[in-house]
């Protein structure tokens, strides 16, 4: 299920975005890299079905498939722990 754009509020906001992309941060704002501890990556196995799978259902949530598989498999570990 596509999501439609308005497609001139699309370009309005890639101008800005592009317009300030150099600017300085605000005052007193810091970045912050919260899984930066995370360091080991796991490669898993799919068929191209399971990986549209994962897509289509990863984008009607509007998340990253990496993020809602990454959500699964800590859930199953929080499962786990109480058992």
């Amino acid at each position: 299920m596509a999501t439609s754009i308005d497609p001139d509020l699309a370009a309005r906001l890639r101008a800005e975005s592009e317009a300030g992309k150099d600017d300085p941060y605000p005052e007193g704002v810091t970045g912050a890299r919260p899984n930066r501890q995370r360091s080991k990556v796991y490669s898993v196995r799919l068929s191209p079905q399971e990986q549209d799978d994962l897509r289509r259902l990863a984008e009607a949530k509007h998340l990253p498939a990496s993020t809602l598989v990454r959500s699964w498999i800590l859930e199953r570990l929080d499962a786990e722990r109480s058992a």
